[in-house]
């Protein structure tokens, strides 16, 4: 295989959820650019990005659909076996305070349904068929959070706690899916310059770069961990954090 052809991703059908997100358009922006047929979900629509990638002449699609719906996520998956990559990018940030706010407790609930509970039910729907093909890879998108304990100010306990559980949830996956030639990896972007991270509290001037992630500087990594040259690289959570966490 030459070099070219170990990122090429040509030939690809890859479901890409919470595509409407700053990181998700910019992972599916790049899988499409270097070959991918994407399909791309999330709870609001996305044709404005798929017509965008269609103009580029990537193959794209979408659907509006969320993971914490485990039926319909799993009736989404059915529609376009086979699948040979997933990557969840669907992700709430809520603010509050864990200590005054009175809805805590249900917001606290609704972070662990999106943000940990989504990415296994995308995992469960496509794993089976991608086992049974024995070709797969899997890509959950965790967080600096989950390092560290949260980068801002205004991190909440939900967040990292879900977040943390996504980073477990990758190794645990990995374990059952390797021996079938199916690799699941995470990210954990460091702060990233998103519509979900406004008022987070991010004070670029304490960040080792002095600057926010792109969404590309992430959405380029997701691609890797879909394309050949990551293949042998299975439950890892690959760090992008500009220098935040080091460890």
């Amino acid at each position: 295989m030459g070099a070219k052809d170990l990122f090429s991703l040509s030939g690809e059908r890859i479901l890409i959820t919470g595509a409407a997100g700053g990181i998700g358009s910019a992972a599916a922006e790049a899988c499409a650019l270097l070959g991918a047929e994407v399909v791309l979900a999330d709870v609001v629509p996305v044709e404005e990005l798929r017509d965008e990638l269609r103009s580029r002449g990537a193959q794209a699609h979408c659907h509006v659909a969320s993971t914490t719906d485990r039926a319909g996520i799993e009736a989404l998956v059915a529609k376009w076996q086979p699948l040979d990559a997933a990557v969840d990018c669907a992700g709430i940030y809520p603010l509050g305070d864990w200590l005054t706010d009175p809805d805590w407790d249900a917001v606290f609930r609704k972070v662990l349904e999106v943000n940990l509970i989504g990415p296994l039910n995308l995992a469960r729907a496509v794993m089976t068929g991608m086992m049974e093909r024995r070709k797969g890879r899997i890509v959950l998108v965790g967080s600096v959070a989950a390092r560290s304990g949260g980068a801002a100010a205004g991190t909440q306990a939900h967040y990292v706690a879900a977040k943390g559980g996504v980073h477990s949830l990758v190794r645990w996956l990995s374990r059952r899916a390797i021996g079938h030639n199916v690799l699941v990896n995470g990210i954990a972007p460091g702060p990233v310059d998103t519509r979900m991270n406004e008022g987070a509290g991010h004070d670029v001037r304490a960040l080792p770069m002095g600057r926010m992630g792109h969404p590309d500087e992430i959405g380029w990594p997701i691609a890797f961990l879909c394309a050949p040259a990551s293949s042998y690289i299975s439950g890892a959570v690959l760090d992008v954090n500009g220098g935040t966490f080091v460890g």
